[in-house]
């Protein structure tokens, strides 16, 4: 498959099938996610692969933040729609900045370059994951329980975002609307 068209035709998946994706489909898809760059190559992601004991507690603490909010009248996002998908898929990986809550002279241009770094890194993944028919969702609706997750996983790095991958049960998601690019690229006169 050729970069622009794994690009188009990505889509976000939210139901899964049963079948799993494999160990070297998995480690194939991570290694792209570890080429993306990042200013002065700090490559600041790492990833944590949930494993079913680990999914099912993380599930468990979103189902109760979903009740905590919904209870409190917060806004809970598409958190209960991430949570099933999470429930459905192949595996969940939690990707972390591990630098953010380490460095003593952390700020906000570092918090910044390693954002973008780790979200080229997210998308890299989520490219190679198309080209081999592996389903995605990149959920960012799990930092609502950010805290709980991490205890569960035993870190205090920061959390920052999940990865969903299976194999869709819907072969074909309309593609979502995308504003011309006319509207999104400002030029100076």
């Amino acid at each position: 498959m050729n970069l622009h068209k794994a690009i188009s035709e990505r889509r976000s998946h939210r139901q899964y099938t049963n079948e799993k994706i494999s160990q070297d489909e998995l480690e194939e898809i991570l290694e792209a996610g570890l080429l993306a760059p990042s200013p002065k190559n700090r490559q600041p992601w790492y990833f944590v692969s949930c494993g079913s004991n680990n999914k099912s507690l993380i599930l468990s603490a979103l189902k109760i933040k979903i009740e905590e909010l919904t209870l409190g009248s917060k806004n809970v996002g598409s958190l209960p729609i991430s949570t099933k998908s999470i429930s459905e898929s192949s595996d969940f990986l939690l990707v972390y900045n591990q630098y953010s809550n380490k460095e003593s002279d952390y700020n906000k241009n570092r918090w910044k370059a390693d954002i973008l770094s780790i979200g080229a890194c997210i998308q890299n993944m989520l490219l190679v994951a198309q080209s081999k028919n592996v389903q995605t969702l990149w959920v960012c609706d799990i930092l609502f329980a950010e805290a709980e997750i991490n205890s569960i996983m035993g870190t205090e790095d920061e959390l920052v975002a999940g990865v969903v991958l299976g194999i869709g049960a819907r072969n074909e998601i309309p593609r979502r609307p995308r504003i011309e690019l006319d509207n999104k690229l400002m030029r100076t006169i």
